[in-house]
């Protein structure tokens, strides 16, 4: 009986050891997708960069249904880095929902989701569209920020056609200061090849 039992705790502790290191290895993965700064750029696209600080704070009306906000909100920002769009500005309309931290939620104290759409207009009065999407995350170098990502729906003037995706970085709605924007990515360009 007892060839038995140290048999099977055996196979336990194999299983275990397996199951962790499956979970070690997915970490690491994802890890290394996540804080990689490498954007896959296609051949026919340009690199974006871009920096906006925002003109006032962030316009909120909230609504609360038991632990969870849901506000709606604007912001501006007067573009402020070299490129195309230097001297712009990007003017966004979101809604986010926000609930309080819970054990997976890495100890912030409030999650946030974020999704809506921007305009982002250069010098010239020439636009595009963009669909935000982000979530609270924490950075090695800053406090808890809104990361996600910015696509590049449409255009005007030399934007029409425009598509492409940034990685974004933002002030979380919620407990916004007068702070910045920022994405990194890349977009293509059709009309300002004609």
């Amino acid at each position: 009986m007892r060839y038995v039992i140290i048999t099977s705790n055996i196979f336990n502790g194999k299983k275990l050891s397996k199951l962790f290191y499956t979970i070690f290895v997915f970490i690491l993965i994802n890890t290394q997708i996540a804080f990689s700064n490498n954007s896959d750029i296609p051949e026919d696209a340009e690199e974006i960069s871009l920096v906006a600080k925002y003109i006032d704070k962030p316009e909120v009306n909230e609504v609360v249904i038991g632990e969870t906000i849901i506000a709606m909100s604007s912001f501006s920002a007067i573009i402020n880095s070299a490129g195309k769009l230097e001297g712009g500005f990007i003017d966004c309309k979101v809604t986010a929902y926000a609930a309080p931290g819970r054990g997976f939620s890495c100890g912030f104290a409030q999650m946030e989701n974020v999704s809506g759409y921007c305009v982002i207009k250069d010098k010239n009065n020439e636009s595009i569209v963009a669909k935000l999407e982000c979530s609270s995350g924490a950075t090695v170098s800053t406090d808890v920020r809104c990361e996600g990502r910015l696509d590049f729906m449409s255009g005007t003037g030399k934007y029409s056609g425009v598509n492409g995706t940034a990685r974004l970085h933002m002030e979380q709605i919620f407990t916004a200061g007068e702070s910045s924007i920022e994405f990194l990515g890349w977009w293509r360009l059709p009309a300002g090849n004609l």
